[in-house]
């Protein structure tokens, strides 16, 4: 099917159309990785090992990956689980798994809790490089 513009493209036309071509296949490759049966069994395990971290979870809501909307990890997601000192997010960046307790009622900061650890931190997050150092950090985070 073709569009008759009566005219001839302009150059701020074929940024438009590639930027929409570029969004379309985005969606493309997103839906493709999020019906593929290895991803959807990697990300049920994910959230299995994700929620292991917390001893008792209140409640748990799944959200999408802030960290990357490309559709290698769109479909990736990220968790607020709620505890009984608040609500802390967690999700995996590339390597690393984003623990964040801005939503919590700790009020300690990533460098008062983490002083010796040589990791990005934030204010109210820091970064694990491991499931295990991620257990380490919330299991302080909720003593």
């Amino acid at each position: 099917m073709y569009l008759d513009l009566n005219r001839t493209l302009t150059e701020n036309d074929k940024i438009i159309i590639d930027e929409h071509i570029s969004i379309i296949i985005n969606e493309l490759l997103s839906e493709t990785k999020k019906l593929d049966p290895k991803e959807i069994e990697y990300n049920r395990i994910n959230k299995e090992n994700i929620l292991k971290l917390f001893s008792c979870p209140i409640f748990v809501e799944e959200i999408p990956n802030e960290y990357c909307s490309s559709y290698c990890c769109k479909h990736k997601p990220w968790f607020l689980v709620t505890t009984n000192k608040g609500i802390i997010k967690i999700g995996w960046r590339k390597r690393v798994i984003n623990i964040d307790w801005t939503g919590s009622t700790i009020k300690e900061t990533a460098h008062t809790l983490f002083p010796n650890e040589d990791v990005t931190r934030g204010e109210y997050f820091i970064h694990a490089w491991s499931l295990e150092k991620a257990k380490e950090y919330i299991d302080k985070l909720l003593a």
